[in-house]
């Protein structure tokens, strides 16, 4: 797995995935929005993109990014529900930190799914836990990729 130390690295990264700074699939990544709060809302669970997930879907949905290639594993940015289980561990971390959160992609390899609050902060929930990745883009990706974490707890209200 690359571990990512600058945000050179991560747009580097980010660009081998079909990035570009500017880039804007808010047209068409407004299908996989409402796909995902209806799919979130079936579990009884009601989510809606703040401005800062929105701006970064807005650059990055649809990215594929190479995470580890044995086994194949992938961070896509795309707002997606894994597992049904994840809207109800979604909506208990949203009350926990106090904030609304969305999903803006997740890992193929585990499924884990990279969650924005409406301060834009990231956080990861991966079956081990729930984790803090950082206040941004940046530092989120640096830690997601070096497996870094903070426990999400210290974030509670």
């Amino acid at each position: 797995m690359p571990i990512l130390s600058s945000a050179q690295e991560v747009d580097a990264w980010l660009t081998e995935a079909g990035w570009q700074p500017g880039r804007d699939v808010l047209g068409k990544a407004n299908e996989a929005i409402v796909e995902v709060v209806g799919r979130y809302r079936s579990y009884g669970v009601e989510i809606s993109p703040s401005p800062p997930a929105l701006a970064f879907i807005r650059e990055h949905c649809f990215l594929r990014a190479v995470m580890d290639t044995a086994p194949e594993n992938y961070a896509v940015f795309t707002p997606h529900l894994v597992f049904k289980g994840d809207a109800e561990e979604v909506a208990e971390l949203a009350a926990n930190l106090g904030v609304g959160l969305f999903p803006v992609g997740y890992d193929t390899y585990d499924g884990s799914t990279i969650l924005m609050d409406e301060k834009g902060r990231f956080f990861f929930s991966h079956h081990t836990g729930v984790y803090y990745l950082g206040s941004e883009k940046y530092e989120a990706l640096m830690s997601l990729m070096s497996s870094e974490m903070e426990d999400a707890e210290n974030y509670f209200v």
